[in-house]
């Protein structure tokens, strides 16, 4: 008697077929969890802490390496004021470096009780705690449009003047109280204007000629015409009648 003879594949063909897939899938699952990022390296600091720009790219950390993306992690790093720029590579054994290009402090922006580090184009970069600046600039802190324009005009104020300028302080639109090393008063002027300061420095020079006292100010917001403010007379000593 003849019947339906019914063959059976092995059950462990597919299988077979199956485990080069199974393989491939469980190394790439183990590279992905061997090649995370691991660490942070950063180069190129030495005004500014590097803690600050570690902090930042501690967020890459434990991710795969292969799926950080280097500008992301860039543009985090540029976000922190005192950066100029930054430069991140991320190697497949998971190690992130990262070379920093700081900005240049050139003064001490002064507000109230704050200080903080400023650049030549007027950015606060930080605080200025212990930091001993050759140039203070004072009460800017609501107009960072003038406080950059007066950096930018700083080398004429000084070509004009004949020396360095050791303060600034804001007393009203345009307007500004100028400190200059040395000098025996301070002058209120345009920093728009730096031949108003110029002319300053000579009015000093001839009243320190017929004067005894040099005076507490000179002011040249108006041109043409420099407005002095004489020193208050000495005090007589103490018992004598004036």
């Amino acid at each position: 008697m003849s019947g339906i003879i019914v063959r059976r594949r092995p059950w462990w063909r597919p299988a077979l077929r199956a485990l080069p897939l199974a393989v491939a899938l469980g190394l790439t699952g183990t590279l992905a969890a061997a090649l995370q990022v691991r660490e942070v390296r950063v180069s190129g600091t030495s005004r500014f802490p590097s803690r600050e720009v570690e902090r930042v790219l501690g967020a890459a950390l434990g991710t795969p390496a292969v799926a950080a993306r280097p500008e992301a992690l860039r543009a985090l790093v540029r976000a922190l004021p005192w950066v100029e720029d930054a430069h991140v590579k991320i190697s497949l054994d998971g190690v992130v470096a990262c070379a920093v290009s700081e900005r240049v402090p050139v003064a001490v922006a002064v507000d109230g009780p704050a200080r903080q580090l400023v650049d030549a184009a007027g950015n606060l970069l930080g605080p200025a705690a212990g930091t001993r600046a050759a140039l203070e600039i004072d009460s800017f802190g609501p107009h960072p449009g003038e406080r950059a324009d007066l950096l930018a005009r700083i080398p004429e104020l000084e070509r004009a003047w004949g020396g360095h300028l050791a303060r600034a302080v804001r007393v009203g639109p345009r307007d500004v109280e100028l400190g200059f090393d040395g000098a025996p008063c301070t002058v209120v002027a345009d920093p728009g204007a730096p031949d108003g300061v110029a002319t300053a420095r000579r009015v000093l020079a001839a009243w320190a000629a017929s004067h005894d006292a040099a005076p507490r100010r000179l002011d040249v917001r108006v041109p043409g015409r420099v407005a002095v403010l004489p020193a208050p007379p000495p005090e007589p000593p103490v018992g004598e009648v004036s």
